[in-house]
């Protein structure tokens, strides 16, 4: 119903990772023994991540990664962190919760082997794949970041001590020195920069062959998102930047990161490559830029895959008049 509701307001919705529909019952996340009774309802639900990879059922047509209590015995999993991900209002207030555990990958084979039906996918090549739905995504989002954040979080950094689950996921607190931690998104900015015609494009070293993308960098301590996108295409390319405005948004959970999508206007054309962070940046006709995104272009040269808000900015400019 929140999606439903967002689509009809902004663009960010419509994006991979972005439509959860889930009420999170912020406010009820405290009630241990109400959120207790809701995990041991036949109605509850399950995403089930063994390390950073979702068991897939092969057998299940519909939704093949939400799982019932059954598989959580079926699989015996013992030492598992459970988060509370929020009720489903549009299908009788189910439960959904994200169980999380570690296991060494030859372990986790073998047991997916004896149960002859399972297997386990990481989440970008779900979404690349269209395994599961967009509200399923977008759950897997949210458990995926919220998992990790626990498994890097274990100990107290203010006291180096052993930190506790709490608020059903939603915190870890420290017995020993009463701090509280609460999982954290790091901002990014990602932006595509034009000037008249032509859009500024480039390639960090990570990419796959022959794509070239929109510029991006996380946002610093004190900084405005605005100056953000400024900075990092200055410091990446050389080109001075001067209009921004906001786009839309996507979660990223690679591993907790939310991308802040704009279009800027260039100042300055002439291009200081940072080669240390860019294998390389170019100037792209609109014409060009069009037939990149088709995987038409003559040069081979290709744009990102449409689950990324990259894809989406470009698509927009392109539409534009």
């Amino acid at each position: 119903m929140l999606a439903e509701t967002a689509e009809v307001y902004d663009a960010s919705a419509a994006l991979c990772y972005s439509a959860n529909s889930l009420n999170r019952c912020g406010e009820k996340r405290k009630d241990t023994e109400w959120v207790n009774s809701l995990k041991t309802s036949p109605d509850a639900r399950f995403l089930i991540q063994a390390n950073d990879a979702f068991i897939f059922n092969k057998e299940v047509m519909t939704e093949p990664f939400i799982h019932s209590v059954e598989m959580l015995k079926t699989l015996n999993i013992t030492d598992r962190t459970t988060i509370f991900l929020g009720i489903d209002e549009t299908d009788g207030d189910r439960p959904y919760f994200s169980v999380r555990y570690t296991v060494d990958a030859e372990t986790l084979d073998e047991e997916l082997e004896k149960l002859g039906a399972f297997a386990a996918y990481g989440l970008r090549g779900i979404a690349m794949k269209r395994a599961a739905s967009q509200e399923v995504l977008g759950m897997m989002a949210q458990a995926a970041s919220v998992g990790r954040w626990h498994s890097s979080h274990k100990m107290c950094s203010q006291c180096g001590q052993p930190t506790e689950l709490a608020e059903s996921g939603y915190r870890r607190d420290c017995p020993s020195c009463s701090a509280q931690h609460f999982p954290r998104t790091d901002p990014a900015v990602i932006m595509l920069i034009t000037h008249g015609d032509k859009c500024l494009m480039g390639r960090p070293y990570h990419l796959m062959e022959n794509v070239y993308t929109t510029l991006a960098g996380f946002v610093e301590p004190g900084e405005t998102f605005e100056d953000a996108v400024r900075r990092e295409v200055f410091e990446e390319a050389g080109v001075k930047v001067g209009k921004v405005e906001y786009v839309a948004s996507q979660p990223w959970p690679f591993p907790s990161n939310i991308m802040i999508g704009f279009h800027g206007e260039a100042l300055t054309t002439d291009l200081n490559i940072d080669y240390e962070e860019m294998e390389d940046c170019q100037w792209f006709s609109k014409e060009e830029t069009l037939k990149m995104l088709q995987g038409e272009a003559e040069s081979g040269l290709i744009c990102p895959p449409d689950i990324s808000i990259a894809h989406h900015l470009i698509k927009k400019y392109i539409e534009e008049k």
